[in-house]
């Protein structure tokens, strides 16, 4: 049975784009009792829903393009009215035809100012003055209300999108977290909604950051749009990786030795495995003669990806340049049980072998890691990386991290983090 959809929660967007609307409106109301026009209350609760937004920047960067585009849409609509009052035209076909016309020099300015972005709004603003009050008794208050219809609703939509109930934020812990089950969803919903959330978090200096069994470039496909400023503990801990500089810090890799006796005993056993190395910064993937459907189908899938580099074992250099990460094998779950036996046999302590379930039916992955890669060792590193002494975990293996997450991740993690972070000055 197909489960369906979790449909997304209503969130604080939402609830202040109806709150900066209603201000609008009261003021809008306040206004009627003064003796110098009152405006129209559209133009304000348009401006304050355009500056709503997740994060502050973009907010400060749409109230800027909505003053501009009002500045210079007001400016050109003034200078029409003077116009169409000094030459006396009063027909509403050469009128029209004349705005439209207007609108190639509205236009241009925002271009000259490299305000571009700005053009849609002084077009809207003008054509709201030439084409609708060209012909009103006293068009020109209809400008100045016009203008400050659209200034009221900037500073409705700038104080509501920054309104923040007083808190105390925990700017010492390192929250570390997983990905998987944790952050995003097992059905994958509400991922933009962790994202905006987990961004405004950083935003207010909360230091967080991931540990993940997956690859730096997995991580930065699956959290693109999250703006990660500390290391992350990646592929289960045999490296520590920084986003920002592109570049590993930390690595352990598989001793040579260990890495030819088990590629060795990998091959003896009829089976392929997919060898990850680095070379300077860059995590390359040999593969050999593949064996089975599911890598198949897996190399198919990922190798026009541009976050996976995958080179035939043809090229491979086998000289002390080459490091090696560690080894994957994909197959069939009673050989990959019989695998890590043997492997586990020959190798003992030189190495560290993981089994973990596949996306393939009756598949399972084995890798073999240098027995000094593992997510505890990595996050002493990060500590030091860090200069975070206080480290809180969050994953979905019970008794493995500091919080326990059961419920499938997503949306429920973000805000365990947020009551983690945030502590109300009131408590």
């Amino acid at each position: 049975m197909k489960i369906p959809p979790k449909l997304p929660p209503i969130g604080a967007r939402i609830i202040k784009s109806s709150v900066a609307v209603a201000l609008c409106m009261v003021i809008y109301f306040l206004r009627t009792l003064l003796p110098i026009g009152n405006g129209i209350p559209f133009y304000s609760a348009l401006a304050a829903l355009w500056c709503l937004q997740p994060y502050s920047n973009s907010t400060k960067n749409n109230a800027g393009q909505r003053s501009i585009g009002t500045f210079i849409g007001a400016a050109y609509g003034l200078a029409f009215i003077v116009l169409l009052r000094f030459i006396g035209l009063t027909e509403p076909a050469l009128v029209y035809l004349l705005a439209s016309a207007m609108i190639i020099p509205v236009i241009y300015l925002t271009v000259v100012l490299n305000k571009r972005n700005a053009s849609f709004f002084s077009c809207v603003v003008f054509l709201s003055i030439a084409l609708t009050h060209s012909f009103d008794d006293d068009p020109y208050l209809f400008v100045f209300n016009r203008v400050l219809d659209t200034f009221i609703g900037i500073g409705v939509g700038l104080a509501v999108n920054n309104f923040h109930l007083p808190v105390k934020h925990d700017s010492d812990t390192l929250y570390v977290s997983g990905i998987d089950s944790v952050l995003i969803p097992d059905d994958h919903s509400a991922n933009a909604f962790n994202k905006v959330e987990l961004n405004r978090m950083i935003e207010s200096r909360v230091r967080f950051t991931l540990s993940t069994v997956r690859t730096p470039a997995e991580v930065r496909s699956l959290m693109n749009g999250v703006a990660l400023e500390y290391p992350l503990i990646v592929m289960d801990g045999a490296a520590l990786y920084d986003l920002k500089k592109k570049e590993y810090l930390e690595i352990e890799y598989l001793s040579p030795q260990v890495c030819d006796t088990a590629e060795t005993i990998i091959a003896e056993n009829c089976m392929h495995s997919f060898v990850n190395t680095i070379y300077d910064s860059t995590l390359l993937i040999f593969y050999g003669e593949l064996k089975n459907p599911a890598e198949l189908d897996l190399f198919e899938t990922h190798r026009h990806s541009s976050y996976r580099n995958y080179i035939h074992d043809s090229f491979r250099r086998f000289d002390e340049h080459e490091k090696v990460l560690y080894l994957t094998v994909l197959d069939e779950n009673e050989k990959i049980d019989a695998l890590k036996i043997r492997l586990c046999d020959e190798l003992g302590e030189n190495a560290r072998i993981t089994v973990t379930a596949s996306e393939y039916e009756g598949y399972s992955y084995l890798k073999v890691f240098s027995p000094l890669a593992s997510k505890e060792r990595m996050l002493v590193k990060l500590k030091a990386h860090s200069g975070c002494e206080k480290v809180v975990t969050l994953g979905s293996i019970e008794g493995k991290y500091d919080v326990y997450i059961g419920d499938g991740g997503g949306n429920a993690t973000v805000k365990k983090l947020k009551k983690l972070y945030r502590h109300d000055i009131y408590h």
